[in-house]
């Protein structure tokens, strides 16, 4: 097994970066393909709802893509025990999963793997390089499951990999739809740089108040929230993904952009049903809420 420790003077940057990284009383936690603590950013796809760019079809992403050649080093991102290698999976390649005592990581369409299942490894060892998925795209899909180690148990990965916090989301309130007063359509964007995609969860509550009043303190008229993580522990199926697949799901229409690791940012359109309107023309009020992964929150009203 190859270790960054033992791989030469051009990797002892990252070996350094590596020690210093001290995440806590588990130990170092380092990124599967860079072996260092500063990220393998751009990232080609991140957590939760995207477009894929290969078909434009809508699907909910348990996991982070890192667009590499194949043949690239792949590192276990924390010290660990290799619990599961599958040799042929039917996204493509070959997959990896490190059983780290509270999480498991997961390296997918791997073109080779250099552990066996039992193998105790370090955070920055090499466990297998990269490989393409079954259509053709050249990548590592990385996963963090916790607790568990199955489809439901995905969270964000940026939960448990290190990387540099550059503050809240950027949201905005988009069109309030009033056709049915009672029943307003609210739609949101939300936008993250490409240096973190980090987005965890959008709300949308309304309120009974002229534009003068604050909001703050006032009991809403209604609230909706979509949770990234909360959502695939909720939908998650282990027969089918037709639910979580699907765009329109539970009166929350999730539309993402278009987005490669050549973009500045990724968005989301969110459009809201199921909240309580006004009877009375211009007393609806409506406050949105991004928060993300390390719990930096945005909050914008209508006025």
């Amino acid at each position: 097994m190859k270790s960054l420790l033992s791989r030469g003077a051009s990797v002892l940057v990252s070996a350094g970066a590596l020690v210093l990284a001290g995440c806590g009383a588990d130990g170092p936690v380092v990124w599967p393909i860079s072996g260092a603590t500063e990220g393998d950013f751009p990232l080609s796809s991140t957590f939760g709802p995207r477009v894929r760019t290969e078909d434009d079809v809508y699907d909910f992403h348990r996991g982070i893509d890192i667009a590499v050649p194949e043949g690239t080093d792949v590192y276990s991102i924390a010290a660990g025990v290799v619990s599961e290698i599958q040799e042929d999976t039917s996204a493509g390649g070959m997959l990896v999963k490190v059983d780290h005592g509270g999480y498991y990581s997961t390296y997918v369409h791997c073109s080779e793997v250099d552990v066996d299942v039992g193998d105790r490894v370090d955070a920055g060892e090499a466990i297998a390089e990269s490989g393409k998925a079954s259509n053709g795209f050249a990548h590592l899909h990385f996963e963090i499951r916790k607790p568990g180690d199955n489809k439901k148990d995905c969270v964000h990965p940026l939960d448990v990999l290190p990387y540099s916090d550059r503050g809240a989301p950027t949201l905005e309130i988009g069109k309030v739809d009033m056709t049915t007063p009672l029943e307003p359509k609210i739609t949101v964007r939300a936008r993250v740089p490409a240096g973190e995609l980090d987005l965890r969860s959008v709300s949308v509550a309304t309120f009974e108040a002229d534009a003068a009043a604050i909001l703050e303190g006032l009991e809403p008229l209604s609230e909706r929230v979509y949770d990234i993580e909360d959502w695939n522990r909720t939908y998650t199926s282990s027969e089918s993904d037709v639910v979580i697949d699907d765009p329109n799901n539970e009166g929350i229409l999730v539309r993402p952009q278009r987005y490669n690791n050549t973009m500045s940012a990724y968005e989301i359109d969110f459009t809201f049903t199921g909240l309580v309107g006004t009877v009375t023309s211009g007393m609806l009020r409506v406050r949105a809420v991004a928060v993300d992964v390390k719990g930096n929150k945005i909050s914008v009203e209508s006025q």
